[in-house]
Formats: C-alpha cells, sequence, structure tokens
C-alpha cells in the first residue's frame, strides 16, 4: 500500500514537473505569435512611418535651401533687368541715339561689376531692333532664335516681370532664365544660362536611405536630378521606381522637391529589425526556458525530500528529520513536517505507557480480586469466633478490614461519591491505629458542598498510605494525619497533611518528576494517582506536594468536577 501511495506521488511530481515546463513553452509560443502576428507589422508601421518622418524631414531641409538658392539666383537677374543704366542704355539703342558698341561696353561694365558668376555659364541681352549684347559668355550669339522673337513681340502680356525658364538638357547640364527688360515700353529680354552648381551643391549631397535621391521638378518636369538620365523626363517616371515619395512644395510656383527612397531599402530595414527582433526573442525564451527548468528544480526539489520523509513516515520511521537551508516557505514547511512526525512520536509513546500502566492496573486489581469469596468467608468465621470470645475491638477491625475489601475489590461503581470514599477511608484509617497502639491521630475536614460530587475510587488513600508508610517514620511523637476536600471553580482538591518528618525540595522535585512515569523508587501510590487524574481529566490535573523538613508534609491532588460520570466514557 505504502509503495503504490508513493508510485502514485511520484507520478504527480512527474506531472507537475510537466507542467511546469510546458506552461513556459506555451507561454513562450504565445509570445513568438504575437511578434509574428502583431507586434512584426506594428513595428513595420512604426518604421514606416518614422522612415517618412525621417525622409519628410530631410526633403523640407533641402527645398528650404534649394529655395533659398533659388531665391538669391532671381535677386540677381531681377537686379540686372532693373538696373537703370542698363535700362538707360538699351532705350538709347532703341531711339538709335548712341553707338551699339559704346553702349555694349557700358551695359557689360554696369552687369560685370556686380555679378556673382559662380552658378551662371553665359549673360545675354536681347534688344528691340539691335543685335544681341554678349556680356559673360562661353559661346557667342550673332542673332535671336525664334523663342526670343516670339517674347519680343509676344511674350509677357499677361505678367511682365515674369520669368520664363527654358533650354533645358541634361548633358551637359544647361538651364535658362528669361526676363523682359522694360520700362515704359519693351527694350530687351535678358537671357542667363545657369549650370548645374546651383542645385547640385545641394541635391547632390542629399542622402535619403542609401539608395534614395531628391528631384528638382517644375509643372511636373524633373529639371535636375543627381542621375542626369531623369533630366527633362515626368515625373511620373518616379512612381514606376516602386519607390515612397515625400515632396515639398517651393515658393516659387510649379516648383517642388521629390524625395524617393526604393521600397525595398525601407522593407529591408523592416526585415532587419525582423531578424534582430526575433534572435532577441529567441534569446528570451531561451532565458524563458531555462528559467523554467530552475524554477521546476527550486520548487521539486523540496518537495522531493517531502516526499521521500513521507515515504519513511509511512513506513514506520517517525525518527525522520528533514533539513532546509534556505529561508523561504519550505522552511516553515519541514518545520511544520519535522513537529507533526515528533508530535506523532510522542503521541504514540504516551498511548504505549499509557497501555502499560493500564495493563499493571489491571493486574494489580486481579491479582486483588483472586477468590474474593474465599477471603470473605474465612474474615466473617474470623469475626464470628472473636465474637464469642467477647473480643469486641477485634471483631471491629475485621468487620472495617472486610468492607476495605468489598469496596476494592467490587467492580460495580468504579466511580464513587466523596461520602462513599471518605467512609472507607475511615475504615482504613481505623485499622491503621488499632496497629499504631493509637498513637495515630486523624481527622476528616470534608465541605459539606462536595459531598455528592463522584471521585474515583480509592483515588485518596494511596495518599494517606504514602503518608503513614514514610512520613512517621523514626517519630517519637504521635503522627496527626489531618484530610480535607473542598471545590472551587478549577475543580475538587483533597490535601493530605501529616506532622511527619517532611522532605527536602529536591526530594520533593525528584517525586514530582518521577510521577510522570512509573518507577518503583518514587511509591508506586503517587504516581498511580497522578497518572489517574490525568488521564481521566487532562493534563493541567494530578498531584503537587508541599513540605518542610521535620514539620511534615501536604499532598494535594487536583480532580475534575463532575456528578456523574460514566467509566467507560473516559475509557
Amino acid at each position: 500500500m505504502s509503495m503504490n501511495l508513493f508510485a502514485k506521488e511520484n507520478g504527480m511530481h512527474t506531472s507537475l514537473k510537466s507542467k511546469i515546463i510546458l506552461f513556459f513553452m506555451l507561454f513562450s509560443s504565445l509570445i513568438l505569435l504575437l511578434q509574428i502576428g502583431i507586434f512584426q507589422h506594428w513595428m513595420g508601421a512604426i518604421i514606416l512611418k518614422k522612415s517618412d518622418t525621417y525622409f519628410q524631414e530631410t526633403v523640407n531641409q533641402v527645398g528650404k535651401r534649394v529655395e533659398l538658392q533659388t531665391k538669391q539666383f532671381i535677386n540677381l537677374a531681377v537686379g540686372m533687368r532693373n538696373n537703370q543704366v542698363v535700362k538707360n542704355y538699351l532705350s538709347d539703342l532703341k531711339n538709335h541715339t548712341i553707338n551699339y558698341n559704346i553702349a555694349k561696353y557700358k551695359i557689360s561694365n554696369e552687369i560685370l561689376r556686380t555679378t556673382n558668376m559662380e552658378w551662371i555659364d553665359n549673360i545675354y541681352i536681347f534688344p528691340v531692333s539691335s543685335q544681341p549684347i554678349n556680356l559673360y559668355y562661353s559661346t557667342a550669339v550673332f542673332e535671336a532664335d525664334d523663342t526670343i522673337i516670339k517674347l519680343l513681340n509676344e511674350g509677357f502680356k499677361n505678367n511682365p516681370d515674369e520669368m520664363v525658364w527654358t533650354d533645358l538638357q541634361s548633358e551637359p547640364y544647361s538651364f535658362s532664365a528669361l526676363c523682359l527688360i522694360h520700362e515704359k515700353d519693351r527694350l530687351g529680354i535678358l537671357k542667363i544660362s545657369l549650370n548645374e552648381l546651383l542645385f547640385s551643391q545641394i541635391l547632390d549631397e542629399v542622402h535619403l536611405g542609401k539608395e534614395g535621391n531628391a528631384y528638382l521638378a517644375k509643372d511636373h518636369t524633373i529639371i535636375y536630378a543627381k542621375n542626369r538620365e531623369f533630366i527633362g523626363k515626368p515625373v511620373s517616371v518616379l512612381d514606376n521606381m516602386l519607390s515612397s515619395q515625400v515632396e515639398y512644395e517651393l515658393e516659387e510656383k510649379g516648383w517642388k522637391i521629390i524625395g524617393a527612397v526604393p521600397q525595398a531599402e525601407i522593407l529591408h530595414q523592416i526585415d532587419q529589425f525582423n531578424r534582430i527582433f526575433i534572435f532577441m526573442v529567441i534569446c528570451i525564451l531561451a532565458a524563458i526556458m531555462a528559467f523554467a527548468i530552475a524554477t521546476a528544480q527550486v520548487v521539486l526539489r523540496p518537495l522531493r525530500k517531502i516526499m521521500r520523509g513521507m515515504e519513511s513516515v509511512q513506513q514506520g520511521n517517525l525518527h525522520v528529520v528533514l533539513d532546509h537551508k534556505s529561508n523561504d516557505e519550505f522552511r516553515t514547511i519541514f518545520f511544520h513536517f519535522n513537529y507533526m512526525v515528533e508530535r506523532i512520536n510522542n503521541l504514540i509513546e504516551t498511548i504505549y505507557q499509557q497501555q502499560t500502566h493500564h495493563r499493571k492496573a489491571e493486574l494489580l486489581s486481579l491479582l486483588s480480586k483472586l477468590n474474593p469469596h474465599f477471603l470473605y468467608n474465612s474474615l466473617d468465621m474470623i469475626y464470628w469466633k472473636a465474637i464469642m470470645r467477647e473480643e469486641e475491638e477485634i471483631g471491629g477491625s475485621i468487620v472495617a478490614l472486610s468492607n476495605i475489601l468489598r469496596y476494592s475489590i467490587s467492580h460495580k461503581n468504579e466511580f464513587v461519591t466523596v461520602t462513599e470514599d471518605m467512609e472507607q477511608l475511615a475504615n482504613y484509617l481505623m485499622i491503621q491505629r488499632m496497629r499504631y497502639e493509637d498513637k495515630l491521630q486523624y481527622k476528616f475536614e470534608i465541605q459539606h458542598e462536595i459531598a455528592d460530587y463522584k471521585i474515583p475510587k480509592l483515588v485518596i488513600q494511596p495518599l494517606v498510605e504514602n503518608a503513614i508508610k514514610y512520613a512517621f517514620q523514626d517519630m517519637k511523637h504521635d503522627g496527626i494525619i489531618h484530610i480535607r476536600g473542598y471545590m472551587d471553580a478549577d475543580g475538587l482538591y483533597f490535601e493530605v497533611t501529616d506532622n511527619g518528618i517532611g522532605m527536602s525540595e529536591g526530594k520533593i522535585q525528584m517525586l514530582l518528576s518521577t510521577c510522570e512515569s512509573v518507577s518503583e523508587e518514587a511509591g508506586l501510590g503517587i504516581q498511580l494517582v497522578h497518572q489517574r487524574a490525568k488521564y481521566m481529566y487532562g493534563e493541567e490535573y494530578g498531584v503537587s506536594i508541599v513540605s518542610v523538613v521535620g514539620k511534615g508534609t501536604t499532598i494535594k491532588v487536583r480532580l475534575g468536577i463532575k456528578k456523574e460520570m460514566n467509566l467507560a466514557a473516559v475509557m
């Protein structure tokens, strides 16, 4: 039976360990699924949003720089167009009041004196009714093209201050700005050809990720790009690149900066993050599993000790002691387990001792009951012979002895009233008084209220026997025994006081300690009274002793308060 129970418990132990590991595995799998199904999408959206925000901020900064540089150029061109000296000489040319070469010389000095030529390849002025003026050039122009002629005749009707952009080409990069020089009427057209430095200093240095670029567009046409193949193409070609795009509108009408980053690059960042995140999750899961196994070991190791201890107790070993060094909850469990085993062991020992004492008492009772009828008949015969010889005192002692024997041997009532027990105690003292030739005196002082209370039979007589046997040894004067009985809220009390030789405190302590176990040295009578009182009423009941050497001894026994008591219920 014990091994089957242990096998069952061991199966539970294995199941518990499996449950702990299974729980952590399920928890870890749930985390992984959440990472794949939710976190990955969520983090991808965050990365995309942050990338767009970063690209937008970068493009905005680039746009502001391009816008500032474009404004500087426009201000430069407007300054040339509005130069009053230039206007005056052009007006003279139109009116034919100045020589062409003189006018060209004067205008050149005026223009080149204040102009920053870093962004400019060519500067031309096409006067009305005169040949072109080459101010700053790498290639001279000797006649106006169709675009110039058309603008001189028909252009700028809506806004004479408008700037027209033309001559866009990629290799070599060239871009021209045309503006009308006028005062009261048209005087000519200023044409400025720009090189790539106007935009390349900014746009070529832009870094949008690793492969992204910024594009300058005007009226849905790309007018500058780091990759010259895109110059002159429509903005829609950027859509074919599968890129993520952000825009910045410049103040110049129709101009904007477009930042384009390939989606593959952004997805690569997401994939890279996912790989790092999955690696971290795997490391965390491994740590969780290691923690689960370590936790299972920490929890199950003390449980194994407890199970082995329980198995030892089941096999009858009540001296097992479990030890746990850690100061945790298991230490409390081990303490209570050890206390329980110790308590069980003490209870078994107590029950064994009580059974041993009970068997001894039964043996003594059996011996006292051997052939009682023979004793009664013999005492009755002796009594009548004493009466026939007129020995009244002897007859009285025989009757008292016969009553004592009948009272002691009878099994009808193991509990008697206080009155009944005191009557038999008086018979005993009468016989003892005859034995000591009237040198023994005794006195009863029993409280009237306890006369009908029931007490165990012969619970007082052993105390009187002990006083007669030990207290009056080597005494030269008469012995006096005083028997008192009274009651209070704590129980019934009976005191046997003698004026004998008394005893020392050490003797009292030795006697009381030996009362807890059967010992021939301590006097069987007091021990039996003490053990009977504790057994029948509880641990707080029993015998106490007060004595003074040379002055006497008082032995007190405390019993429970009961008017009716059934022995079968007590046993």
